[in-house]
């Protein structure tokens, strides 16, 4: 049996690669884990497959860490989304409300919005869902735009969620005109 980590070393460790974020470059002070849940720092033994820790925080964003969100994406809200972009602060709903016009001239009304880990976006008008399927139109059940390839559909910030909401628009200008989404190439057999 291996013998277990020095429990305060295995801390400091963590914690200053928390503290300092992903630009940090410490390969000395690497944590991986064996194949029987075993705890190595810094040089673990080449006779086993190991897999290293992502020393990120456990705990989701601090308070201080969501202040600092909140304020960039107001920023960025107030100096590039629509001018009608309203912030909701409800306890079901907070995020950030906007129209658009397609360059077709339907207008979009959708619904970003911080999910804990990305931004997704919402279609609240027009009603679409039902009417074209996930597939065909990037639209979930659930009225959520899918922004990307990814499970969860969502985009790293609110810049990207509504950047790639307005192109989501313009292509199902192009589904409900009865063609294939052209922004996907999922849709290339379509």
């Amino acid at each position: 049996m291996a013998n277990a980590p020095d429990l305060n070393e295995l801390r400091r460790i963590i914690q200053d690669a928390q503290q300092a974020g992903p630009s940090r470059d410490r390969a000395s002070e690497e944590v991986s884990v064996g194949r029987e849940g075993e705890i190595y720092t810094g040089d673990a033994p080449g006779d086993q497959p190991l897999s290293t820790v992502q020393l990120g925080t456990f705990a989701s964003p601090s308070a201080r860490a969501a202040e600092l969100r909140t304020r960039i994406d107001q920023r960025f809200a107030a100096g590039h989304m629509p001018r009608n972009t309203v912030f909701v602060n409800r306890p079901d709903a907070r995020g950030w409300c906007y129209s658009i016009k397609s360059a077709m001239g339907r207008v979009y009304t959708m619904f970003a919005y911080y999910d804990g880990r990305q931004y997704q976006v919402n279609l609240l008008d027009p009603q679409l869902q039902g009417h074209v399927g996930a597939h065909q139109g990037h639209l979930y059940p659930d009225g959520r735009i899918c922004l990307s390839d990814g499970g969860r559909g969502g985009q790293p910030t609110l810049e990207k969620a509504y950047s790639k909401s307005v192109l989501w628009a313009t292509g199902m200008d192009v589904v409900l005109a009865g063609y294939s989404f052209p922004f996907s190439v999922n849709n290339l057999d379509d």
